[in-house]
């Protein structure tokens, strides 16, 4: 990118910031990368270890995180300073130190949504081809279609190495499935066939058919985009960046969401992540289209749950002749073009990315992996029978539209889906609204004429 254009895109992000703050290891090292710390501290080439590196990343995972880094600094004898912030800080915080290159952090935690603005504006250094100049290579272990998040623009290297295994899926109670006589729901249709029966036969004795998100914003978009997709569209023509909301597909979609909301317990229009996450483990629901692995492990703690051991998950629904897509929701490792140690931050995220410690997160901390072969270890598909499911899931994962403005869209789409959700507007008029909003942002910022 030329200079001209690099500073047209820092303009650009500094001016969506506030509008994407509110709306929110794929390597390893010839001689061994993955193995002990000291072995792949020497490994890859011309760090020796010590010295530190600043590591900014949510205050969330900081606490789940911490006993890793712990260890880090043990074996490596590299102190790893920490920058933790909550979510929307974080993104406010590193909109400053990365446009500006301040040096203030070495390795980044970033959300995927946010890659298209930093990796997009190159604020974040090419790691392929640092990788290049030690003799590191890329790993297959990783899901490709997670490790493909950090290479943006894609084909021109990675800039980003997922830790974090969010991937939204499609959860469903066996035993509910076994009872009703049903497979598993392929399409839409299906799954509004299946949960009309479900809330029919059991809703009088506290179980309904499927639940969603109807807060405003995030909880109302997310819930609805695995089935805009499922219909065959996404939120913005990937060719030319028109919203696609005023077409038949996305009328077809928002009407069957539509009838899929009087399927669900009393109150969805005030239903976020977290309540989502109580009617599945709480025997509420049958079946959900908006599912993560914070609230499968919920669903499978003996502590919290009611259904341990009956549910199941996969791909997203997606109508005859569509491909299913679920959506991403991953976090990866990134190095700041200011970083005035890169070498040392490259060593932590070489180790801190490698199966070894993506396995201890998983276990000990309950975070996802990105590796395929984490996802299928013995020992933890044991403890967490999902996982299977969670690896086909991520197999059919996309990430949401690559556009550095969706943090803007989402509020917008996501508010208007939750009025019609609320009984305030018609669907037709949701999506007809919500299309001419997004679009005349998107001619203010510069994408369309």
């Amino acid at each position: 990118m030329d200079k001209q254009n690099r500073k047209l895109s820092r303009r650009q992000l500094i001016k969506s910031s506030a509008a994407v703050g509110a709306g929110a290891a794929a390597i390893s090292a010839i001689g061994g990368a993955s193995a002990s710390v000291g072995a792949r501290s020497r490994g890859y080439g011309r760090y020796q270890g010590g010295g530190s590196i600043t590591f900014a990343v949510t205050s969330d995972d900081l606490a789940k995180i911490q006993p890793l880094l712990d260890e880090y600094e043990q074996t490596s004898g590299t102190k790893v300073n920490t920058a933790p912030n909550p979510y929307a800080d974080l993104y406010t915080d590193l909109n400053i130190t990365l446009t500006q290159a301040t040096g203030a952090y070495d390795v980044v935690s970033l959300d995927d949504p946010w890659i298209p603005q930093f990796a997009g504006g190159e604020f974040l250094m090419n790691l392929q081809e640092l990788m290049d100049t030690k003799g590191v290579k890329v790993d297959t272990d990783f899901v490709p279609e997670l490790l493909a998040l950090g290479d943006y623009p894609k084909g021109s290297g990675l800039r980003g190495i997922p830790w974090v295994g969010n991937v939204q899926v499609f959860a469903w109670r066996t035993d509910v499935l076994e009872e009703m006589g049903g497979e598993v729901p392929a399409t839409w249709d299906d799954v509004l066939t299946l949960a009309t029966k479900v809330s029919s036969e059991k809703g009088s004795s506290g179980l309904y058919g499927i639940g969603l998100r109807g807060q405003a914003g995030n909880p109302a978009a997310t819930s609805f985009l695995p089935v805009l997709r499922g219909f065959g569209k996404d939120l913005l023509d990937p060719e030319t960046n028109e919203p696609q909301l005023e077409t038949d597909e996305a009328m077809a979609a928002i009407g069957l969401h539509l009838k899929l909301k009087e399927q669900t317990p009393p109150g969805v229009e005030n239903v976020g992540h977290a309540e989502n996450g109580i009617n599945l483990y709480s025997g509420t629901i049958a079946m959900s289209g908006d599912i993560w692995p914070d609230q499968l492990l919920q669903a499978f703690d003996p502590s919290l749950s009611k259904v341990v051991g009956k549910i199941e998950v996969g791909p997203e629904p997606a109508q005859a002749n569509v491909k299913p897509a679920n959506m991403t929701g991953n976090w990866l490792l990134g190095i700041p073009e200011g970083s005035k140690n890169a070498d040392a931050a490259l060593d932590f995220i070489l180790w801190f990315t490698a199966a070894e410690q993506q396995k201890k997160l998983l276990m000990n901390n309950n975070i996802p992996a990105t590796r395929t072969s984490v996802l299928e270890d013995a020992e933890a598909v044991e403890k967490l029978p999902f996982l299977p499911g969670l690896l086909a899931a991520a197999k059919n994962a996309l990430p949401r539209p690559r556009t550095q403005f969706y943090g803007a869209l989402e509020e917008i789409y996501g508010r208007h889906v939750a009025q019609a959700i609320a009984g305030q507007e018609s669907g037709e008029d949701a999506m007809k609204n919500a299309n001419k909003e997004m679009r005349e942002l998107l001619v203010r910022e510069g994408v369309l004429s």
